[in-house]
């Protein structure tokens, strides 16, 4: 019996350190959050041309959390919830350009509300 705990303490060990080390959807809104006025879709838009410092840092910061197929599809479902929150206060094609204009060598898909993130 005894050989038998072993292994399966291991297996749950290593699972739960997996789900702890998931990014939360509130690390990648808190993260992102600096990008608003880039990606905002509004008359007094003050994000310019370009994002912010604080902004690429955060997706710089992101990125490094994307460790597994896993990671990407939890941060892309938050993404897509955020977005569909925004609904047309977003320009969608600033969203997807954030990591190349941030310098991240990532490429985010064009997350809309239909958008399958496990793909």
């Amino acid at each position: 019996m005894a050989h038998f705990l072993v292994p399966l303490c291991l297996i749950l060990l290593i699972s739960i350190q997996y789900v702890l080390s998931a990014p939360s959807c509130q690390t990648v809104t808190s993260q992102l959050s600096p990008c608003l006025p880039y990606i905002r879709n509004d008359s007094g838009n003050k994000g310019g041309n370009s994002p912010t410092v604080p902004c690429c840092t955060g997706v710089n910061n992101i990125y490094k959390l994307q460790k597994s197929k896993g990671d990407r599809v939890v941060i892309c479902n938050c993404l897509k919830t955020v977005l569909i929150n925004l609904g047309n206060m977003v320009i969608p094609s600033r969203v997807s350009e954030l990591p190349k204009k941030c310098g991240v060598s990532y490429n985010m898909p064009p997350i809309d509300k239909n958008y399958d993130c496990n793909k």
